[in-house]
């Protein structure tokens, strides 16, 4: 499973973020993965992302899930890149945590890199926004994400009347 694409691919970050052809993608794809886990995963529920996964790399979507495929694409995307600025600036080396400095560039400073962390994640929040309410009005086209064996999808429990136990995104600066 290790060559799965979690709804995102290299072209899709670098034509719809602010990440460049010159970024290694090396560093930014398991960010798309831990994004996808942590944020989508957490609204469809484990059991249908699983099944979404499965035939998003399979390539056997029907029109229903792509269209829910597309608008999951925008905020995985986001995260990724909220993610990128954070783990692209400062990298865990064998002498610790090293600041990136490159020819003719220079590291941004603490606020900024939140300053810049923060408004790419308000990015993914809208389209995470635009997902959620796409799911409540259309949960009866996917069978899978109303599934008993779904149960743990922050955006069916809300729909059922539940209350929302989204990821708080402001716990990481104050």
């Amino acid at each position: 499973m290790s060559n799965q694409i979690y709804f995102v691919t290299e072209n899709y970050l670098k034509v719809n973020t602010p990440i460049t052809a010159n970024v290694n993608i090396t560093e930014v794809l398991p960010l798309v993965k831990g994004a996808a886990d942590m944020w989508t995963q957490c609204t469809l529920g484990t059991y249908f992302y699983n099944d979404l996964l499965v035939k998003y790399n399979a390539q056997t979507l029907n029109a229903d899930e792509e269209v829910l495929v597309s608008l999951m694409q925008p905020s995985i995307a986001w995260r990724a890149c909220a993610d990128a600025v954070i783990e692209l600036t400062f990298q865990l080396k064998n002498k610790g945590i090293q600041t990136q400095l490159g020819d003719f560039s220079a590291s941004g400073e603490s606020k900024m890199v939140q300053f810049m962390n923060r408004h790419y994640a308000q990015k993914a929040e809208f389209y995470e926004q635009k997902m959620w309410e796409y799911l409540k009005k259309n949960r009866l086209l996917y069978p899978e994400f109303i599934s008993r064996l779904n149960h743990n999808s922050s955006c069916l429990n809300e729909c059922n009347g539940e209350s929302n136990s989204k990821f708080n995104s402001q716990i990481f600066f104050s």
